[in-house]
């Protein structure tokens, strides 16, 4: 398992993308593409429990406290 990360200024540059392509969405479609980019983000790592991680990393991140 490797522990590589996106460097920031990359990150930045995704969550800009990301956030303008759900702008152009209408609404009803949001759920649908998050789900089919989280599949294919999900289908690019090799490790199963990295992709878990991921998800209760960003279900803890969605809780309210």
């Amino acid at each position: 398992m490797t522990d590589e990360t996106l460097p920031f200024a990359d990150l930045e540059h995704v969550y800009e993308r990301l956030a303008e392509t759900l702008d152009a969405l209408p609404e009803a479609q949001e759920s649908h593409f998050l789900a089919q980019l989280a599949l294919a983000l999900a289908h690019r790592v090799p490790e199963v429990e990295r992709v878990m991680a991921a998800i209760d990393e960003a279900r803890e991140g969605t809780r309210a406290d």
